[in-house]
């Protein structure tokens, strides 16, 4: 028992060692390991630093490239530089298309002008024959005329529809119309200049309204709601006011500002000399409202000259057309409501004492009165 006793407490004894020692150990494991960890942290940091650096450099790279950015890019560097550019260009381009816009204008108008000769075209043989007439081309100063016809009126009432009137030229219904009244009569728009000199000068005069209201707008101010700026355009620039017509003048005046008796009497005249028919001709009442003057001076000539040409039977009650125009043939009709509604009719020449009679009652009012209103002639 006392060896056992012995044994076991030399054995406490060790493990006790053992135990310090295995503690040292760890104690001393530790110790290498931070040492370690050191050595290993200081042969690191250059790795690190470079790496660190490197992360740095990628996100300092990507915020210069973000400000340098692209052209297409209006916030970076690079994308004002190019809006500086392209608004530096913008006075260049504005010239460049406005002279593309007025060459467009330039083509419109050609390819209007085209259609007016066409239709001059077609009436070319008539106004052979007019050419031909001295007649007509002297004493009526009968033609038939292709152009380009506008109207400053229409032209206002289509622009004001766009635009206030409420600036500048413009300003007011009378003094509106006044200015565009004025524009229209120092241009002609039969011809390619002065056509382009009109839309030119209209433009203007609708920029300076815009600049008289004192907004930046411009004309986007100038425009009235619902309506655009683009329309204000369209409408100078693409001549929507010019249209190929054609006219028959009389005298030098157009057909739509003569009477309707002047215009029956042109269209007659037209018929009759132009026409080179020998078929007979029957005319009622070709005097109807017109005055004497007027049946003497344009009809008598007509009927006298296409009577060589043509049999002309004609209903009147005018003396001109009967007397002066030396008809051939008087045929008066008697009704005769007493008589059962009859209708006597009686012929000859004018020589013939009974026709001579009745044409002086019938188309003079009798003897009498043309006798009084021969004596108070002077």
């Amino acid at each position: 028992t006392s060896a056992l006793d012995k044994r076991s407490a030399e054995l406490t004894t060790k493990q006790g060692e053992l135990k310090t020692e295995s503690e040292q150990l760890t104690e001393n494991l530790k110790t290498y390991t931070e040492t370690q960890q050191g050595f290993t942290a200081k042969l690191n940091a250059p790795q690190q630093q470079f790496e660190s650096y490197q992360r740095q450099l990628a996100e300092w790279n990507r915020k210069r490239d973000e400000l340098i950015g692209s052209p297409t890019e209006p916030e970076s560097k690079v994308g004002l530089e190019t809006r500086i550019e392209q608004i530096e260009a913008l006075p260049h381009q504005l010239k460049e298309l406005e002279a593309k816009r007025l060459q467009l204008s330039g083509e419109i108008f050609d390819t209007l002008d085209a259609q007016r000769r066409a239709r001059a075209e077609l009436f070319k043989p008539v106004q052979d024959l007019i050419q031909k007439n001295g007649l007509i081309r002297e004493d009526y100063r009968l033609q038939i005329q292709a152009t380009l016809a506008a109207s400053a009126d229409a032209i206002a009432d289509q622009l004001f529809a766009l635009i206030k009137q409420t600036w500048g030229d413009f300003r007011g219904q009378d003094e509106a119309l006044s200015t565009i009244r004025k524009l229209f009569d120092s241009h002609d728009p039969n011809t390619r200049d002065g056509a382009l000199a009109f839309v030119g000068t209209l433009q203007e005069k609708v920029l300076e309204a815009a600049r008289a209201s004192g907004s930046p707008a411009g004309i986007f101010n100038l425009v009235k709601k619902g309506q655009s700026a683009a329309a204000v355009y369209d409408l100078i620039f693409g001549l929507n006011f010019l249209e190929p017509r054609y006219s028959l003048l009389f005298q030098d005046t157009q057909i739509e500002q003569l009477s309707p008796g002047q215009r029956g009497a042109l269209l007659l005249i037209f018929y009759l000399l132009v026409d080179k028919g020998k078929t007979p001709i029957i005319l009622d009442q070709p005097e109807e409202n017109l005055d004497n003057e007027t049946v003497f001076r344009l009809l008598v000539p007509v009927l006298s000259e296409a009577k060589k040409q043509r049999q002309i039977i004609m209903v009147t009650h005018n003396p001109n057309l009967a007397v002066v125009c030396d008809a051939e043939q008087i045929i008066h009709a008697r009704f005769d409501r007493a008589s059962d509604s009859t209708i006597d009719y009686d012929s000859g020449a004018i020589e013939n004492t009974g026709l001579n009679g009745a044409v002086v009652t019938v188309l003079e009012g009798t003897k009498p009165a043309f006798e009084n209103r021969s004596g108070k002639y002077h």
